[in-house]
């Protein structure tokens, strides 16, 4: 399975929003989740670590890719952690 978790700032900043919603509904295993932090709308508000946070309510074996803003993905980074995963299976990409 693949969660993608997509979190940017209003629904403008959604890159290939179509696409993954259409390959959500093609790929089975394929999870799409987008999150808005600065817009309402009718999809998911607010930041994206309580989105991951639910995924894993129950622990099971995962790796993390995780993107994006330095704060952002530190944050995400030791959240992760603090569920109990092994730094090893956390993967960073930083820009900005």
């Amino acid at each position: 399975n693949i969660h993608l978790v997509f979190g940017c700032r209003t629904q403008k900043d959604l890159l290939y929003f179509d696409e993954l919603s259409q390959l959500e509904k093609d790929l089975p295993g394929f999870h799409y989740y987008p999150v808005l932090s600065r817009e309402e709308w009718s999809g998911r508000s607010g930041y994206v670590h309580t989105v991951y946070e639910d995924l894993v309510v129950e622990k099971q074996p995962a790796t993390f890719f995780l993107c994006g803003w330095k704060a952002m993905v530190d944050e995400a980074k030791l959240r992760i952690l603090n569920l109990g995963y092994d730094k090893k299976m956390v993967h960073l990409e930083l820009y900005g």
